[in-house]
């Protein structure tokens, strides 16, 4: 398997791992930004680029996520801190099944496009020197993984009051 599609796969497993047993009140309990807010910015960038990339419509938009999600079907939403208010972030609520769902469908989407080449460079000239898609790629996992890293340790602040995971009596728990 190529480097960058194992990465990818390490986010989604990942992901899964750490949502799967987390209650509704642990997805949006504080502190802000939440459990479930930074799993849907983790998938929405994901399908944001992946989308753009490919010349495809966002799954957010073209697949009814946003309306699943109960958001508008903006295609420039998808949580950059110029984006979303600090009450936004508070209101935001999902189920787990809800945003590994989304996260599935985004991953399968990003899985298809890596097959494709790498070394195109994209046509944004804001960016000197231009960037491939490669440069992308791992600016996207850079994302994914820095939420993926703080979902880790909320979920580890909420259910030990820090990142102790060797305290819990079942240390699996908490990844």
């Amino acid at each position: 398997m190529q480097w960058y599609r194992l990465a990818f796969t390490r986010v989604y497993e990942s992901l899964h791992r750490t949502l799967t047993d987390l209650t509704e009140a642990e997805l949006t309990q504080e502190p802000h930004p939440s459990i479930g807010w930074l799993a849907w910015r983790l998938s929405r960038v994901m399908d944001s680029n992946a989308s753009r990339l490919s010349g495809r419509e966002q799954l957010w938009i073209g697949d009814g996520w946003a309306a699943r999600f109960g958001m508008p079907p903006e295609p420039a939403d998808f949580g950059r801190s110029a984006a979303h208010t600090r009450e936004q972030v508070r209101a935001f609520r999902a189920s787990a099944e809800l945003l590994l769902k989304y996260h599935d469908a985004t991953y399968e989407r990003m899985k298809t496009y890596l097959e494709k080449e790498l070394a195109r460079q994209l046509d944004e000239p804001q960016y000197q020197p231009l960037p491939t898609v490669a440069v992308r790629l791992v600016s996207v996992l850079e994302n994914a993984m820095t939420n993926q890293g703080q979902i880790s340790y909320l979920k580890a602040y909420h259910r030990l009051g820090g990142w102790f995971p060797r305290e819990a009596k079942d240390p699996a728990s908490v990844r």
